[in-house]
């Protein structure tokens, strides 16, 4: 992403952004919830800060009055940024070369506590308190590394570490909800897992409805970008879902 373009994207998508953080029980408090976003966006809400990603830049804009963001914070990164993934107190960067772990304990200056490498690939990412789950795609332009779902343990934050590989046909976006994990295959389909044992993922079914890019679990709802548009699954039995919506491009 161009540094240039960046204000503007931020401008564009704030105001879906902030009407998600806002809309939360306790909005406008420094508390560290988060607006829903997708695994492969390069920006997120986190209590009343966004913070976005270029290819080797981490930003930091004070959302203390939503209407006129101020950039408190910019750091040149070294390392290829693919993605970014806010939960509490932590930013996860999905890299081309690993897993970085940001501390946002003190907000308007996120801080490195921890990073997993690996071999050169394409990385989204999604994290709960003691598991990231990552998947690579280890082909094309994104490198030699085994495509396939990988699982973190971050219990001790400042040191993942490896612990399952599932591999997966062309895995892209994927996202969590309570003990299920959605990943996005492409043209080989939605693939649903049973988490509630992270390091020994159970695939439980794969959806066919498309071809399947990212997602985004809100509430009893799961958001699918496809190729083709968008698909709405009913998410109540997070283990079951059950089409309900297909909107067009």
């Amino acid at each position: 992403m161009n540094k240039i373009f960046l204000p503007i994207i931020i401008s564009c998508c704030l105001g879906s952004l902030v009407f998600y953080s806002c809309t939360k029980e306790n909005a406008g408090k420094s508390d560290n919830s988060a607006g829903k976003a997708g695994s492969l966006t390069r920006f997120t809400i986190t209590g009343n800060y966004l913070y976005a990603v270029d290819n080797h830049f981490l930003y930091a804009y004070s959302l203390a009055n939503p209407k006129t963001p101020e950039k408190v914070f910019n750091s040149q990164l070294n390392f290829d940024i693919e993605t970014i993934y806010g939960y509490k107190n932590n930013l996860f960067l999905g890299t081309k070369t690993g897993l970085y772990i940001y501390s946002i304990d003190t907000p308007a200056a996120p801080r490195l506590v921890g990073q997993a490498s690996h071999a050169r690939a394409c990385d989204p990412v999604v994290a709960n308190d003691s598991v990231a789950f990552v998947t690579l795609k280890g082909w094309g332009n994104c490198g030699p590394a085994t495509s396939g779902l990988y699982v973190h343990d971050i219990t001790d934050i400042t040191k993942p570490l490896l612990k399952t590989t599932v591999e997966l046909p062309d895995p892209v976006g994927l996202g969590l909800q309570d003990s299920v994990l959605y990943v996005c295959c492409g043209t080989a389909g939605l693939k649903v897992f049973n988490v509630a044992r992270p390091y020994s993922p159970k695939l439980l079914s794969t959806k066919n409805d498309g071809v399947f890019v990212d997602v985004i679990p809100y509430n009893n709802t799961l958001i699918c970008y496809v190729e083709s548009g968008i698909l709405l699954y009913d998410i109540s039995k997070p283990a079951e879902p059950v089409l309900v919506k297909s909107i067009a491009n």
